[in-house]
């Protein structure tokens, strides 16, 4: 996983600090930007000084005027009626939007510089974890008040190389009842080509019960490599936990991925790809699954171009192409999310007319012709709504 670096404002990165370089919009925002239920919240991206986080209203078809400022490399999750930022590299802290106030900045806390968060949990009122890619230890943390509620020590599961590095990549999370499922990439920080390549030894979806902090139990990938959020869903008569396992990707790409399933009923992987990297042609990147014959999945090809693609899970078999973005487009379809609302939003970063696109799943038709602008280029997206 790569991220990208910018330098920002001195501030004093103390655990859990507020980081005083963020500047409050300007009250008139609190009437542009109405908390609606089917509103879509998006990362938006210069991809070098800053960020904004905007709201897209998918029925009049318009993103508001949001001007809340955040990382240039940012995720969100929803919870608690909040937005959770997690700024990630060089910023390294979790910013708290309010929704009821004009989705305004209310807290930040620091994470420790150079630990990159890379996911947040969130278990009710009183507790949440947060991922940390750069570092050993999963935080355990009150999601109100920042305050910390502990942390577990996950340097023992990093890659068994030569010479390891005790950061086992954890990225992408789900709870599930009691459940909290984390995916350790354990990539190969030291291979000579800097590209963090994943070895041998295979990535883990480690399993810890969130009523004791305890280590339930692991599980290896088929593949290496998760990438992005985990998709909870029901699929083939029982819930499934989806992710795209990507395996080489990038500038050491190869046609050796794809969609896995991972059945909570039997705690194991289902056999086989709901969707393959041979079937798609490229690097899977991003996947949602509507139900057990509808899914869609981002894919990057080896000569760079981009792919929206639609696939049936059941059996595998690409079904179309809903967009195609040639490599000579300095573009990439970053982020797809399925909705409530049966729309698929795609994070479409076109530089001539970036946006977000959508399409009606249950026709696959496109309902934007051309992408709705959020000003920058847009980066993740999330339901605001839990």
């Amino acid at each position: 996983m790569r991220f990208i670096s910018r330098i920002i404002l001195p501030c004093s990165f103390v655990f859990f600090s507020f980081c005083g370089d963020i500047e409050r919009p300007p009250l008139y925002t609190l009437f542009l930007t109405p908390n609606l239920p089917n509103n879509i919240g998006v990362v938006t991206t210069d991809f070098a000084s800053g960020g904004r986080f905007k709201v897209v209203n998918p029925e009049l078809l318009l993103s508001y005027p949001g001007l809340t400022p955040i990382h240039s490399d940012a995720i969100a999750r929803f919870g608690n009626d909040k937005v959770y930022i997690l700024n990630r590299l060089n910023r390294d802290s979790v910013q708290v939007l309010d929704p009821n106030f004009g989705f305004q900045t209310i807290s930040e806390w620091s994470m420790g510089s150079g630990t990159n968060p890379a996911d947040i949990a969130i278990l009710g009122q009183n507790k949440a974890y947060i991922s940390l890619y750069g570092s050993r230890i999963l935080r355990i943390i009150h999601p109100l008040t920042g305050a910390s509620l502990g942390q577990i020590d996950l340097g023992g599961y990093s890659e068994p190389s030569a010479i390891p590095d005790n950061l086992p990549e954890m990225s992408g999370m789900q709870i599930v009842g009691t459940s909290l499922f984390v995916v350790l990439q354990r990539l190969d920080r030291n291979d000579p080509t800097g590209y963090f390549p994943p070895g041998p030894w295979g990535s883990i979806l480690l399993e810890i019960d969130t009523v004791t902090d305890s280590i339930i139990s692991s599980y290896t990938f088929p593949v290496p490599n998760p990438v992005g959020k985990p998709q909870l869903l029901d699929l083939f008569g029982e819930t499934h936990i989806v992710f795209a396992a990507a395996n080489r990707m990038g500038f050491l790409s190869q046609i050796d991925g794809g969609v896995v399933a991972f059945r909570l009923s039997s705690r194991t992987f289902r056999s086989g790809f709901l969707f393959s990297e041979a079937a798609a042609g490229g690097d899977i990147l991003g996947v949602q699954v509507k139900n057990e014959q509808l899914g869609y999945a981002s894919v990057l090809d080896a000569s760079f171009n981009k792919t929206l693609q639609v696939f049936n899970p059941s059996t595998g078999q690409k079904l179309g192409t809903l967009l195609f973005i040639p490599s000579s487009y300095d573009a990439s379809l970053t982020t797809i999310l399925l909705a409530d609302d049966e729309i698929l939003y795609v994070s479409n970063t076109q530089f001539s007319q970036p946006g977000v696109t959508m399409f009606d799943t249950r026709d696959n038709r496109l309902l934007t012709p051309a992408p709705i602008s959020v000003d920058l280029q847009p980066f993740d997206l999330i339901q605001l709504k839990e």
